[in-house]
């Protein structure tokens, strides 16, 4: 899943998406 596919669906900008993969929130894809 793109971050732009996953944005769309959780309602969470794209910006802030790539932040929590920053701080460890996300695992990178």
């Amino acid at each position: 899943m793109k971050i732009k596919d996953l944005s769309r669906k959780s309602g969470v900008s794209a910006k802030t998406i790539r932040y929590y993969e920053e701080i460890g929130v996300l695992p990178p894809p």
